[in-house]
């Protein structure tokens, strides 16, 4: 399936403060580095060192040679460690090849994958729609980054029930929308959106204070004026002509 690419239009950019970043180090990612691997892992993956501007790093890496950066680490004793690889190397991954050797490393990683879902409620011929405020300003739907050893469907469901306390629900089937957005510094998030029926009645809606500042249940008209990014607008719309499919009037 096809990602189309939005441009974070800053209302969610403060997002960015709860991972890693550190400036001097920045301009490392998807830079080339020459990756020597000294020892293989399983999965195609090798603990080595890489070497680029004269500076030598240890280093996770997915084969060896010519191989751009995918993420730099700050270790515990405040060393760094790269990640390097072609393809969207993404967190979980590097930290699960890791493991123990990384344990407390701080990762900061040019790719990026979210999940989340519009979550709905049907109020007699109306459909309604669970929308939160973040605590950076950003108005949408639950979501977050995939965490080790986690399915993109799995990752959605611990988001909801963390970000707004929602356990109970259903997966409307046919319906999933991936798309890329640039983040303010330049790195590239997939996010993965589902859409799922939920009874407000058999979930106490609650919302995470550290994330969320406000929640909402709407009707569509005034979700869509809520929401304040293209993409989640665009979300809206993909649901509402889907579920207007499913609850034909």
């Amino acid at each position: 399936m096809q990602k189309k690419r939005y441009k974070n239009d800053g209302k969610a950019d403060k997002q960015m403060g709860k991972h890693l970043v550190i400036p001097e180090l920045e301009g490392l990612l998807l830079q080339k580095a020459q990756v020597t691997a000294a020892e293989p892992f399983g999965g195609g993956w090798y603990a080595g060192t890489a070497e680029l501007d004269g500076q030598k790093f240890p280093c996770w890496s997915v084969g060896k040679g010519l191989l751009p950066v995918a993420a730099y680490g700050r270790r515990t004793d405040g060393t760094t460690v790269l990640a390097c690889g072609n393809g969207r190397l993404i967190k979980p991954e590097i930290t699960a090849a890791a493991g123990l050797r990384e344990a407390g490393t701080k990762w900061a990683c040019q790719y990026e994958h979210s999940c989340g879902a519009l979550l709905f409620t049907k109020a007699g011929t109306d459909i309604h729609y669970l929308i939160i405020e973040g605590t950076s300003g950003h108005i949408g739907f639950p979501k977050g980054h995939m965490e080790e050893g986690e399915s993109i469907l799995d990752a959605a469901a611990r988001e909801l029930r963390e970000e707004v306390n929602v356990t109970k629900f259903s997966y409307m089937t046919g319906f999933r929308v991936d798309a890329e957005v640039i983040t303010r510094l330049n790195r590239k998030k997939t996010v993965t959106y589902f859409l799922a029926a939920f009874d407000p009645a058999e979930n106490e809606l609650r919302r995470q204070e550290e994330e969320v500042a406000n929640l909402w249940l709407l009707p569509y008209a005034e979700a869509h004026a809520r929401v304040n990014t293209a993409l989640d607008r665009e979300l809206l719309e993909k649901a509402q002509a889907h579920l207007l499919k499913e609850y034909p009037y």
